[in-house]
């Protein structure tokens, strides 16, 4: 469960660095598929996981629930400059 732990929480770091820096890396199909992916994988682990230790369930939690903000942020931004003349 630990290795899966580690996984997730360098996936989700990698979407928060293509995030910042190259969003449009992010937003090819791959891109899309591996954050939504990270976030629904993590909610699982998160969900049936209760063998993992204190401390990485609370950094997975933080990084699930800051990549999931990122995610209501982009589209938020996508629905403002779309509704732009």
């Amino acid at each position: 469960m630990r290795i899966i732990v580690y996984v997730l929480l360098a996936c989700q770091a990698a979407v928060i660095y293509y995030w910042i820096s190259d969003w449009r890396q992010l937003v090819t199909p791959v891109g899309l598929f591996i954050w939504g992916g990270a976030i629904a994988v993590s909610l699982a682990v998160l969900r049936m996981g209760r063998s993992i230790s204190p401390r990485w369930r609370g950094m997975l939690k933080m990084m699930t629930a800051g990549v999931s903000l990122l995610a209501v942020v982009s589209l938020l931004i996508e629905w403002a400059t779309r509704s732009m003349p």
